[in-house]
């Protein structure tokens, strides 16, 4: 009953925008251009459509050789809410726009905290929300990605970064690193780890590496490895 519960009031909070499900999308909604579909439409030379029907299945050869690829990546540690809804809503329907396909990809990075009950529920509201929209069993392309499959890719992108100077390994604490951040009305400074040489950042990374799980590197990624601002 509780999980019934649940179920239904996602599916309230959800009718708040997507009260029009199974009704013809051009019919609902008027196209808005923004920043994101003036820069595709810019950079492909394809104008977005209403009228394709499914992914990749428009026509137009020039819109086939000019597909772009999205993707929804929630991480399963809860259900979703209003916002992870718009995200839907625009992430699937600017691929659908301009011919091309949206992924959807678990971001798996923290095991402690997920749950397959969230996997499942976060699956069933997509093709919710996206009812009526495509064709197929799932509105998604291909099977369901996980992060925790490209961990190794992860790691060597990692590894890249450090060794052409674009990131660094940090040692600051917590504490350390709220403060080095600054505020919306004080500005940050750098940290003093910034100047490590390429040497010393891949070997930390690595003897640090070496004694995680897969998963706990890429927790490491996320607390540790900062990225250089050029």
């Amino acid at each position: 009953m509780a999980s019934f519960a649940k179920r239904e009031m996602r599916h309230l909070v959800f009718l708040g925008i997507s009260g029009l499900v199974g009704t013809k999308y051009a019919d609902a909604f008027a196209y808005a251009p923004n920043f994101i579909t003036k820069i595709i439409q810019e950079d492909t030379g394809v104008s977005p459509s209403m009228e394709t029907n499914a992914y990749g299945s428009q026509s137009d050869p020039q819109m086939a050789s000019t597909a772009i690829k999205t993707r929804f990546p929630p991480e399963p540690n809860g259900y979703l809410h209003l916002g992870h809804a718009k995200a839907v809503s625009f992430n699937f329907e600017v691929a659908r726009m301009f011919g091309g396909a949206c992924n959807m990809r678990m971001d798996d990075t923290n095991p402690s905290k997920e749950d397959e009950e969230y996997v499942q529920s976060i699956l069933e509201d997509v093709r919710w929300i996206r009812s009526g929209l495509y064709d197929g069993e799932d509105p998604w392309d291909g099977p369901v990605r996980k992060t925790s499959s490209y961990f190794d890719e992860i790691y060597q992108a990692a590894e890249y970064l450090i060794s052409t100077g674009d990131a660094y390994v940090d040692s600051l604490t917590a504490e350390e690193m709220r403060e080095y951040r600054g505020t919306l009305t004080e500005p940050g400074k750098p940290s003093p780890y910034r100047e490590r040489s390429i040497e010393e950042n891949l070997k930390l990374f690595r003897e640090v590496s070496m004694k995680m799980a897969p998963v706990e590197y890429c927790e490491f990624f996320r607390t540790y490895l900062t990225f250089q601002l050029r």
